[in-house]
């Protein structure tokens, strides 16, 4: 994520969602699935969602795009229905906060604060649709193998293409362990052909996450900027 630009932060709803998805495959272990059987892996991940409330975990992150190559790392919590917290702590400290109404973007070295409303109608045909109860995944994705190289041992690739053109992204590629359906790894490519790659780690599920987590007050003294049909600054 291109450090400081918020354009690129808002994007991260819809990875977001994605994760929170993917994140419904790190419970007990699954049945194997076969790998030659997208429709049935695609299943499989429904199932597992439908059970997952919260989860939190480790991520890191690479950004890709002309001229551009960045990876960050840092924590995340994720709570139904569309809360989540995203902690960027290296190379530079960054706060992503989204309270279901509005999302928070908070660059202290620059002293900025970015708020944008969140509406339904934002999450409609976008993986953050997931953090609001869909679970027919079939009907807004086409799943198809993968045929890239898996980067990690023992896993297989799942691409997801979106049925619905507005969604802002042109497929997803999920990285799943073959014996437990556990994801690994995301990458969600950008129409304009930015990707962007998740690496998970210590991810637990269903545990207790404080709804102050999800709250976000600009601090003193800082610069908020409101997007939105009539952008103001405060």
């Amino acid at each position: 994520m291109r450090g400081g630009g918020s354009g690129a932060f808002f994007r991260l709803g819809r990875a977001a969602g994605t994760l929170l998805l993917a994140l419904a495959a790190l419970g007990p272990g699954a049945a194997p699935v076969r790998a030659q059987d997208p429709a049935a892996w695609l299943a499989a991940l429904e199932k597992r969602y439908a059970a997952v409330e919260t989860a939190t975990g480790e991520f890191q992150q690479t950004y890709r795009a002309p001229g551009v190559d960045q990876v960050e790392s840092g924590v995340f919590w994720l709570k139904r229905p569309g809360l989540m917290r995203w902690e960027y702590r290296t190379p530079e400290e960054k706060l992503f906060v989204a309270d279901g109404r509005e999302s928070f973007l908070y660059v202290p070295s620059e002293r900025q604060v970015t708020v944008q409303p969140l509406t339904p109608e934002d999450f409609e045909g976008t993986p953050l649709g997931f953090l609001l109860g869909a679970k027919n995944l079939a009907r807004g994705y086409e799943p198809s193998p993968d045929g890239g190289t898996p980067l990690l041992e023992g896993t297989v690739l799942l691409r997801l293409e979106p049925k619905h053109p507005e969604s802002g992204y042109d497929y997803l590629v999920l990285e799943m362990d073959r014996a437990s359906c556990d994801i690994r790894r995301i990458v969600i490519r950008e129409h304009v052909g930015n990707t962007s790659e998740f690496l998970l780690s210590n991810v637990t599920t269903n545990v207790r996450v404080p709804a102050g987590r999800f709250r976000f007050t600009p601090p003193r003294g800082v610069e908020v900027l409101r997007l939105g049909d009539n952008d103001r600054r405060e």
